[in-house]
């Protein structure tokens, strides 16, 4: 009698198979992945800790983004959620509501104008709309420092889109602004009416005693560098100036033209600090 011997049968490989994305469920899990991208150091600039990449996660997901997709189309700017343009269009193109989608730029020189025509399925007419060089330095985005003077029609572009894709698909955007559009934005100033501050300590208050230790000596002023030692910097300038005007210019020779490149939590500080200061000018 011979021997036989069994054979388990192996599995078939299948291919061409679309893999299905890791999707958290309740906001344990999505803190604990949002964690891991923190310490595998894929994290976005902005999105250096476990719970701001957890929100940016579980705001995506609202909208239908997976959680790496939410983390590459997310950013914060001032403390909003908003969404790429290239975002924005995937989402609304993927939602099976659009018809079609039609941009383009019109004229030449300052005569130029980005148009953005949106139909979406079971509307007579698709939603059309416009941003010109005209509309662009009305806002004073026009020869702004960045994207506005290296790119200046893809900006325009963007802001076309901006309109149309939330006019005629808030729905699907779940309200979210998208980002070219709302980082050009002003910072707004609170003018609420604050407190006086207390009154300065007389020179008789503050006269050194006998037995007192020498004050120590003013630190030089910081040097302008990247990261913490920039933010000082500003922050020593800001509480320098001596009037609203000086402060202003502070702002605009210092922050402006790096804003796009600091951290929210620096850009909270820092205009923090101009208002407090701009309340204790007035």
């Amino acid at each position: 009698m011979s021997n036989v011997v069994a054979v388990e049968p192996r599995p078939s490989l299948v291919t061409g198979n679309r893999p299905a994305a890791i999707v958290p469920t309740d906001m344990d899990s999505a803190y604990r992945l949002g964690k891991a991208i923190c310490l595998a150091g894929m994290a976005p600039k902005g999105m250096d800790t476990p719970e701001k990449c957890m929100i940016a996660i579980m705001r995506g997901m609202e909208v239908g983004l997976t959680p790496f997709m939410a983390l590459d189309k997310i950013a914060i700017v001032n403390g909003r959620p908003t969404i790429w343009g290239d975002g924005a269009i995937g989402l609304v193109r993927g939602s099976g509501l659009c018809e079609f989608i039609k941009e383009r730029i019109e004229g030449s020189g300052d005569a130029r104008m980005a148009v953005c025509e949106a139909k979406r399925r079971g509307e007579p007419e698709p939603i059309r709309r416009t941003f010109s060089v005209a509309d662009a330095k009305k806002a004073g985005l026009w020869g702004k420092q960045g994207p506005w003077q290296q790119y200046p029609e893809r900006m325009l572009q963007m802001r076309a889109r901006a309109f149309a894709l939330r006019d005629g698909f808030a729905d699907v955007l779940g309200g979210l602004y998208l980002r070219e559009e709302i980082e050009d934005a002003q910072p707004m100033r609170d003018i609420t009416p604050r407190e006086e501050p207390p009154a300065p300590p007389s020179a008789a208050q503050i006269s050194p005693k006998a037995d007192d230790p020498p004050a120590p000596e003013a630190p030089e002023e910081v040097a302008a560098d990247d990261g913490d030692d920039m933010v000082a910097f500003i922050t020593a300038k800001l509480m320098e100036a001596q009037s609203v005007e000086a402060l202003n210019e502070v702002w605009d020779k210092h922050v402006t033209p790096i804003e796009r490149d600091l951290f929210p939590h620096d850009q909270e500080n820092l205009m923090s600090i101009f208002r407090k200061r701009e309340a204790e000018l007035a």
